[in-house]
């Protein structure tokens, strides 16, 4: 399998979460104040957008410019992931714990 450049992956990014949004080319570049054209650039990976750019998708997506540019598909994030959700089954097992210990007075 070809790994995905990081143009590549910017691509897919937007174009996900637009799709995911139930926004056309032209909502976005609308509400994110750019060229409908420029981000059909964009999501084709023809062009390298700025970080201003990216922002002001960022923005239109109502989601933060780090949220944008984390790839789920990416081993990092999934690690990262894995590692959250271990802290979280945690938390909520002592929580268990301490909701036993209420009801059950001791």
């Amino acid at each position: 399998m070809k790994t995905m450049s990081i143009l590549e992956k910017i691509s897919k990014r937007i174009r996900d979460i637009r799709k995911l949004k139930k926004k056309s080319q032209e909502g976005l570049a609308e509400k994110a104040d750019l060229h409908p054209t420029l981000i059909g650039k964009i999501e084709r990976a023809e062009i390298n957008p700025t970080i201003v750019t990216l922002e002001k998708i960022a923005k239109a997506f109502d989601i933060s410019l780090s949220q944008l540019l984390t790839f789920p598909d990416d081993k990092q994030i999934t690690d990262v992931n894995i590692q959250t959700l271990d802290q979280a089954i945690e938390i909520l097992k002592q929580a268990l714990h301490q909701a036993v210990k209420y009801k059950t007075g001791k």
